[in-house]
């Protein structure tokens, strides 16, 4: 889903690691410097669905991303955590980009995940 050169440039390292929200969310942790990142695709929901599901963000912004619904959002708790989830809708579902800065104040997680989506999102189906 996310070409190598892609993930160098943000800082991540691949190979990631299997990771899952469930059977309907398969994804890939990529430890890196200055941030980490997961990568999700669920084809059940869409950015959408995802924004009117009660009680899951304490801040949910709807955003477009290569001419298509996007969100950046703060799950409930997740405060000040430095820790921020992109969604795109991709290709009959969602792309989900959870972005932590690892503690580093400086880095705004939620417009490293917004540009990590606008480099992927235009080589994925709409």
């Amino acid at each position: 889903m996310v070409p190598t050169d892609v993930l160098a440039s943000f800082g991540l390292r691949g190979p990631g690691d299997p990771d899952s929200n469930g059977a309907s969310e398969p994804g890939c942790y990529f430890a890196g410097d200055p941030i980490s990142g997961t990568f999700y695709k669920n084809q059940e929901m869409t950015v959408a669905t995802y924004g009117d599901k009660p009680g899951i963000w304490e801040r949910y912004d709807r955003k477009q991303v290569d001419g298509r619904a996007a969100a950046s959002g703060v799950a409930t708790g997740a405060g000040d955590t430095g820790v921020c989830t992109t969604l795109f809708d991709a290709g009959g579902g969602v792309i989900i980009l959870t972005v932590s800065n690892k503690g580093e104040a400086s880095i705004d997680s939620c417009a490293e995940g917004l540009k990590i989506a606008e480099k992927i999102a235009p080589g994925l189906p709409k």
